[in-house]
């Protein structure tokens, strides 16, 4: 969740500029959105967001009118493919792709597997960075693909390394969690496997990705059928390629476009 904190400053300074609120409410209600599963009605936006129906009603005609936001027939509203535009974008302009490619791509042909990286965004884990060996796979994974928390390497990872406040505001809005002691075992053990491989056959495990002050920002994982991948086989992959990744990335949350 993007936070708006108040800064005390000298007048002279670019930080007294106090924020337009009525912008910060348009994108609250677009981050609402992206976390959304499919089209809302502004009933629901306004109760989400602590505002009346009229005033996100005209913020979302606004949004219409500026090509971010679709009305449907039944006055429910949706995002348009705009987000995902400059949510690419952002990703070139940070250096994020084209750091870590190179090094993804050389551990995918490596272990013959699917290498993504994935970060915390409100509700799911976002896949914003993969990369694979070049040969026919079941394990089929995009940029902008969405993981859930319980099932998922990588969300279960990013749960059980998450601060306390992150999942408590989770829980209370009644997002699905994995058990205390999956997390538990998990910061143990400092890595994480998939919950379901044993219906799709498909296997996933995942490292953390940390900034220099030890904080985890992103999930490192390899995803491949349960005959071909262990955990053993998938911790020699993606330790060392932990190890090479972080200092290459401008490991904060901005250039992850990450939302808590």
């Amino acid at each position: 969740m993007h936070r708006v904190t108040r800064v005390d400053a000298d007048a002279s300074s670019p930080r007294a500029t106090r924020p337009l609120s009525t912008v910060v409410k348009a994108l609250a209600l677009l981050d609402f959105l992206a976390g959304s599963d499919g089209p809302v009605r502004v009933s629901s936006l306004a109760r989400a967001v602590g505002a009346s129906r009229g005033e996100v009603h005209r913020q979302l005609v606004t949004l219409e009118a500026a090509g971010w936001m679709e009305q449907l027939p039944d006055g429910s509203y949706r995002l348009t493919l705009r987000p995902a535009h400059l949510g690419h974008t952002a990703l070139r302009q940070a250096g994020v792709a084209e750091r870590t490619a190179p090094l993804l791509a050389e551990a995918a042909r490596a272990c013959g597997e699917v290498v993504s990286i994935a970060v915390l965004d409100g509700d799911t884990a976002r896949v914003v960075q993969r990369a694979e060996p070049g040969r026919p796979l079941r394990a089929t994974l995009l940029p902008g693909d969405r993981l859930g928390l319980c099932g998922s390497a990588a969300g279960r990872l990013l749960c059980a390394l998450a601060e306390e406040t992150t999942l408590a505001t989770a829980a209370r809005r009644g997002v699905p969690l994995p058990p205390a002691g999956d997390l538990a075992v998990i910061r143990s053990n400092g890595w994480a496997t998939s919950a379901d491989e044993a219906e799709d056959g498909i296997f996933a495990l995942a490292v953390p990705l940390r900034r220099e002050d030890g904080e985890v920002v992103a999930a490192l994982s390899v995803h491949g059928p349960q005959e071909r991948l262990t955990p053993t086989g998938a911790l020699a992959v993606l330790r060392p390629l932990a190890r090479r990744v972080e200092p290459l990335l401008r490991l904060d949350g901005a250039a992850f476009g990450m939302r808590a």
